[in-house]
């Protein structure tokens, strides 16, 4: 079995390597991620959730991550630099692992996110008109400075600084939700994952996790991709969002 070890800092490193060369696990540490990380039987995340999120960025087939965090909240990790060693032979001697869906959109290629794809204005400050369908029928034309489509997973990042609901990462869902918007009273949506959004707007950026761009003007359908995330299972995953949460709020 070989995995990849992928950091943010390197402090943790040679912890890692020691506590999977005692499972006979072969190693190879990588400062940046890579494409190369497809080839590998699981991967070790050495950060926060940003980490986990530039990681998968450049997967489509994603081996099962494990994240040891180093960052602020966690949602996506699995256990602290603290303490980690046990909880890391459990996950790899059980290889028990779950999935979480991801979108998609193309324009300039395709563009995947776990947690949202957001549309925003390219000009700071300055509105842009959104419209949105789903499924083909038009629900809404609005003034905004930008447009998240999340999953349930992104309920707790950029939708959540927007007023979205928090949603169960085990309910397969899409929020959408609108940044600034001019007019009172506008609530977001929560739809079917398996839905199509349609999403129309001029003088635009689309945001793949906050972290992969592209200019946008013009019509692009946001769905469900093929390519899951995969995780090694959080049996507290559940307790662990609500808990993640309360510190947030």
């Amino acid at each position: 079995m070989k995995a990849a070890i992928v950091y943010k800092t390197d402090g943790l490193v040679r912890r890692v390597e020691r506590c999977l060369s005692s499972l006979d696990i072969e190693t190879i540490s990588y400062n940046q991620p890579s494409e190369e990380l497809e080839k590998f039987d699981f991967i070790v995340s050495i950060g926060g959730d940003g980490t986990v999120l530039r990681i998968l960025q450049k997967l489509r087939r994603c081996p099962p991550i494990f994240g040891i965090n180093t960052g602020r909240i966690g949602l996506l990790t699995h256990a602290n630099p603290e303490n980690f060693e046990v909880a890391l032979r459990d996950a790899v001697e059980k290889f028990d692992t779950e999935s979480f869906p991801r979108i998609k959109c193309s324009i300039e290629g395709e563009l995947l996110a776990l947690n949202e794809i957001a549309v925003l204005s390219k000009q700071p400050a300055k509105l842009i008109d959104v419209k949105i369908k789903i499924d083909g029928v038009e629900v809404e034309k609005i003034r905004c400075d930008g447009f998240v489509i999340a999953t349930q997973i992104g309920s707790t990042g950029y939708a959540f600084s927007a007023g979205g609901p928090v949603v169960e990462p085990y309910l397969d869902c899409l929020i959408l939700i609108p940044l600034a918007p001019f007019r009172f009273g506008w609530k977001p949506y929560v739809v079917r994952m398996d839905r199509e959004i349609e999403i129309t707007a001029e003088n635009a950026i689309i945001v793949a996790d906050g972290q992969k761009k592209s200019d946008f003007d013009g019509t692009t359908v946001i769905e469900r991709s093929e390519y899951p995330a995969v995780f090694f299972r959080k049996e507290d995953r559940l307790r662990n969002l609500f808990d993640k949460v309360k510190d947030i709020s």
